[in-house]
């Protein structure tokens, strides 16, 4: 996939690299291109659902795990009195 600046023909060969001190007035419009560019916004969405769903499934194992304490604590005392 080409870079949006490298659609003219002949690419970008003729491009120099001169460095944004040297060129002060493109640092700002370097800040707006990269708010504005959306390349890696499904990533971002994947990773925060990721983080959704790790914090409700942590959140529910946790919940759960209180819960279940007194139970597996009443079978232990029960299975410990039977013997």
């Amino acid at each position: 996939m080409a870079e949006p600046s490298c659609d003219r023909p002949g690419g970008c060969l003729g491009r120099s690299h001169i460095h944004a001190r040297e060129r002060p007035w493109q640092a700002a419009f370097g800040a707006t291109r990269f708010a504005r560019d959306t390349r890696g916004s499904t990533a971002m969405e994947y990773a925060l659902i990721g983080a959704l769903i790790f914090v409700v499934a942590a959140g529910s194992i946790r919940y759960y795990g209180s819960r279940m304490i007194p139970i597996y604590n009443q079978i232990s005392s029960t299975v410990t009195q039977a013997n």
